[in-house]
């Protein structure tokens, strides 16, 4: 079996859940393609030994640590000539690689492209119905993009042979018109979770203490990572732990030096899941991959969303009930409320129970496993219809 596989480029866990299927299908000696761009095309190219082709970058506007949707809005006006140009590239590759299914993680272009040319189109997303209402209150230009993009996605999902939610089952609301076609599966994950070293046995691999005291911290794929990572670097000198290790993505500069001697900096880790595994505390931004990696896993955690992203925030809201991470805001956020809130829960192990009643509850699921069943499942009905 042929696949094209087709994440999102921004950020890198769309990217990161591909991959996840991409092993299991060469696992089981099916032939895999990629096509991205921003940070999942620079991942898959840098980082991969996996063939990658580049697709026209869509690109998000704000500061550091701060999405700004309106000015993304505003500066969109060419939008449809960009989603045409997607359309295009994403018409050639598949016409030169003639896969049995195409496999879209939220880049929504594709179910239009896919469904001109006769192909099985598998659709994985996490935040089907976006809503901006709590970040955006009582602005009629953000409801007016809501209620459109909503629309939008539902209207393309119909599109889809099948949608996969990478969730546990009724996490995310889903409209009524595309419920028959929607599976949740679980976290899609490059490591399985119940055959995964100890965190002592991974402590000695890595060549660390098992009485050490670890702080892992991860800042995304985009430069809106930008603010934690400076937050963390001021931070460290201030740390009761022995290590802390910063994980960066391909488009975030590391143009900071750093501040204490017990900083461990990544650039990538395609083994980050080991990493959070051997921490005591993991602090990230609030993307959903991320999230599904410490929940799985049953890591405490600090969550800090990219300010103005109603996704994050919905993200860590869920883990903040979970009680597996505490919420912290970017906006408020400063060096001195963070080393105290990672010292705190460093001495009291707060949120232990929390992280293990959740670990057991997501632990009921094998979302890659599923995912790659039903896609095969999508393509052998094509088949039998043929």
């Amino acid at each position: 079996m042929k696949v094209l596989l087709i994440p999102c480029g921004i950020g890198m866990g769309h990217t990161s859940r591909s991959v996840a299927l991409a092993q299991k299908f060469e696992e089981n000696g099916d032939q895999v393609l990629f096509a991205s761009y921003g940070s999942g095309y620079q991942m898959l190219n840098e980082y991969s030994d996996y063939n990658v082709e580049k697709l026209p970058t869509i690109k998000f506007y704000g500061s550091s640590g701060e999405l700004n949707l309106k000015h993304t809005a505003r500066k969109s006006i060419d939008a449809p000539y960009h989603f045409l140009k997607s359309i295009y590239h994403e018409s050639r590759i598949i016409k030169e690689f003639n896969p049995d299914v195409v496999v879209s993680d939220s880049h929504y272009s594709v179910p239009i492209t896919c469904k001109v040319l006769g192909i099985p189109c598998v659709l994985i997303t996490n935040d089907i119905a976006p809503d901006f209402k709590e970040v955006y209150q009582n602005d009629r230009t953000m409801e007016y993009l809501e209620n459109g993009l909503q629309r939008f996605i539902k209207d393309v999902s119909r599109l889809c042979q099948s949608i996969i939610i990478p969730d546990i089952e009724n996490s995310w609301q889903i409209p009524p018109q595309i419920h028959d076609r929607v599976n949740f599966t679980g976290p899609i994950l490059k490591m399985d979770t119940h055959t995964m070293a100890s965190k002592g046995d991974l402590r000695q691999k890595f060549g660390f203490h098992k009485s050490d005291k670890i702080v892992m911290a991860t800042v995304g794929g985009s430069e809106f990572g930008n603010k934690l990572l400076n937050l963390l670097n001021n931070t460290a000198p201030n740390l009761d732990c022995d290590h802390l290790i910063l994980v960066t993505g391909p488009q975030i500069k590391l143009d900071l030096e750093f501040s204490s001697s017990r900083i461990i900096c990544k650039r990538f880790l395609g083994d980050i899941m080991e990493w959070m595994k051997l921490s005591d505390l993991v602090v990230s931004l609030a993307g959903h991959t991320t999230s599904m990696e410490i929940a799985s896993m049953g890591i405490p955690s600090i969550m800090v969303p990219i300010e103005n992203h109603p996704e994050q925030l919905k993200n860590a809201r869920k883990m903040e009930k979970y009680g597996i991470a505490h919420l912290e805001s970017m906006k408020n956020l400063s060096s001195k409320k963070l080393s105290e809130e990672i010292n705190h829960l460093l001495e009291n192990g707060g949120l232990k129970e929390g992280a293990l009643t959740t670990q057991k509850m997501f632990s009921k699921y094998n979302g890659t496993e599923d995912a790659t069943k039903i896609i095969r499942k999508c393509v052998k009905v094509k088949e039998e219809i043929n």
